[in-house]
């Protein structure tokens, strides 16, 4: 079982314009979605097949891990608007052990586009539209050995949420 890490940080809004083109996810986004959930990861990771990755984005949207919330999920486009990154948030995560706030279950950037920022402007969208949506924080799990991952969440100022913590 690999560890995980839970963290929580509070919603702001945007500071800065974001250097991403970026929307909020459709449902005809699926396709892709699952083509990116899929090759992002090492084999295996994502599914044992292309359709296994589309079918668990397609449950992920449907609410497996949550209540999913378009609006505050948002996908990365290039230049050609393709879809190149995506992060995608649920109510709630299903569970006692993660925190009551809005849950990135998934933040998923193209093999090739790495290392652009990406990542970061989604999470800083998904943070601008949670706090004008009222929600005064987000929550995500990430594998305490992806240490690009922390570096990315602890400069968005995430800290460690454990389940003895509960509500500020």
């Amino acid at each position: 079982m690999t560890d995980m890490v839970t963290l929580i940080a509070r919603t702001t809004p945007l500071e800065r314009e974001l250097k991403t083109t970026s929307r909020t996810v459709e449902e005809t986004d699926l396709p892709r979605l699952g083509e990116l959930y899929f090759t992002a990861y090492d084999p295996g990771v994502a599914g044992e097949s292309l359709q296994a990755a589309l079918e668990d984005i397609k449950a992920s949207m449907a609410g497996k891990y949550g209540n999913f919330l378009p609006n505050a999920s948002h996908v990365a486009l290039d230049e050609d608007g393709k879809i190149v990154a995506a992060i995608l948030v649920v109510e709630r995560a299903i569970g006692s052990d993660t925190p009551d706030a809005p849950f990135i279950i998934e933040l998923i950037t193209d093999r090739l586009h790495r290392r652009q920022g990406l990542a970061e402007d989604l999470v800083l969208a998904t943070m601008d539209t949670l706090f004008n949506d009222g929600q005064k924080d987000v929550a995500l799990r990430v594998e305490a050995s992806n240490s690009a991952a922390l570096a990315l969440y602890l400069s968005l100022d995430f800290r460690r949420w454990s389940p003895e913590e509960g509500e500020d």
